[in-house]
């Protein structure tokens, strides 16, 4: 499993028009892959900045869903200018 990771620094003033953009577009057209196993959307308020951790099962699904769906999300994540970043997970630490 890869994690794709995509930040949105919005100002304050528009953290709450991108969180709803991102859960939006996460929990239709993102949820519907079959190489997507689940997100968590972040919010910073105070500085203005959402996160986005998806995770895939490789980060080439991840880039042949964003690439054939570049348009669509364009659409809706576009005017809030995401930076992505790709990781891999090294460790998994359960709660004791």
């Amino acid at each position: 499993m890869q994690i794709v990771m995509v930040e949105f620094a919005v100002g304050p003033e528009r953290v709450d028009a991108c969180a709803a953009a991102v859960k939006q577009i996460t929990g239709t057209l993102v949820a519907a892959q079959p190489a997507f196993h689940g997100a968590t959307v972040h919010v910073e308020a105070a500085t203005g900045t959402v996160l986005n951790y998806m995770r895939w099962n490789t980060h080439q699904h991840f880039i042949d869903f964003r690439d054939s769906n570049a348009e669509k999300i364009g659409e809706v994540l576009g005017e809030f200018g995401p930076k992505g970043r790709m990781l891999d997970v090294v460790a998994e630490i359960p709660s004791t």
